[in-house]
């Protein structure tokens, strides 16, 4: 008997590792191949093995593209980062300290999170159109005339403003859940020796919540690094590639490229693992010692 009910939860789990199986581990291992090729990706097209030619075009006849593409992209990505996780941190320790709406507050701020990155696009984009959208015509009754998704200077922060909003109500809820999780005799002790409010979340509920802000600060990372629909609804990385992350970069070159090269974007997106990987070794890394300092 013992022997069969340690066998059921690898049965229970095999469903979950085939699918995982084939639509995550086989794809990111034909990533690597493909990499390493000339394919194109179109129909009885020959594929040539080509070894790191694709990474050589990328460091050295693509140097400018990719130099501009990682400059947006650290922009984009630390900003979201940072400003996500601060909002989102602040609106859950607000929503947890049984204020009255607090349910219709939730409610309101994970919507864009149900709606998804198409709908969350095209509703601010209509919003930013520049003949007559709402933020354009607000704009204009200040004095300010401005076209924010047209010109270079202005686009990759209404794109970052956007990505903010679709996502700020998931990060608002893990925060939330890991405040929960907190006993309530640690605020008690900490009432007791005199903290504020304030101190209180600075002291206790910050330190305390550090899985929830591991978990948020690498989800925005990834997110930010490999994410394009909500800029390819936006911009499509304009205007003169100011929003062009490196997601969007292959997103660009596999399908809508003049040459359509997906062996080409197949070494970018590589190079995205290696940086996702890389930061997720780094927090990992960050993580152990703190626990050893404790």
């Amino acid at each position: 008997m013992s022997r069969t009910a340690g066998i059921w939860p690898y049965v229970c789990l095999a469903p979950a590792l085939v699918v995982f199986i084939l639509l995550e581990l086989a794809p990111a291992f034909a990533t690597s191949i493909f990499s390493l090729t000339d394919y194109t990706g179109l129909p009885g097209a020959p594929i040539h093995w080509v070894g790191l030619d694709n990474y050589t075009s990328l460091l050295a006849g693509q140097r400018t593209f990719l130099v501009r593409a990682l400059g947006v992209t650290a922009i984009f990505s630390l900003v979201v980062t940072v400003v996500q996780n601060t909002l989102a941190v602040l609106i859950a320790w607000l929503l947890n300290s049984r204020l009255r709406g607090q349910i219709a507050v939730r409610s309101l701020v994970f919507l864009p999170v149900v709606l998804g990155a198409t709908i969350n696009g095209l509703t601010w984009y209509v919003m930013f159109n520049p003949l007559g959208g709402p933020v354009t015509l607000l704009l204009q009754h200040v004095g300010i005339r401005a076209n924010l998704l047209g010109v270079p200077s202005t686009a990759l922060y209404a794109v970052i403003w956007v990505q903010i909003w679709a996502n700020l109500g998931f990060s608002m809820m893990v925060f939330l859940a890991g405040m929960q999780g907190i006993p309530s005799e640690i605020y008690e002790a900490g009432k007791i020796d005199g903290t504020s409010p304030w101190s209180a979340f600075r002291h206790l509920t910050i330190p305390l919540l550090a899985p929830s802000i591991t978990i948020n600060v690498l989800l925005a990372i990834i997110g930010t690094i490999t994410g394009y629909e909500l800029i390819f609804v936006l911009t499509d990385g304009g205007p003169a590639f100011s929003s062009q992350t490196l997601g969007m970069w292959v997103f660009n070159q596999a399908f809508f490229s003049n040459s359509r090269l997906p062996g080409f974007a197949s070494a970018i997106a590589m190079v995205q693992f290696a940086i996702v990987f890389a930061i997720a070794l780094a927090m990992q890394y960050y993580l152990r010692r703190r626990e050893v300092v404790l």
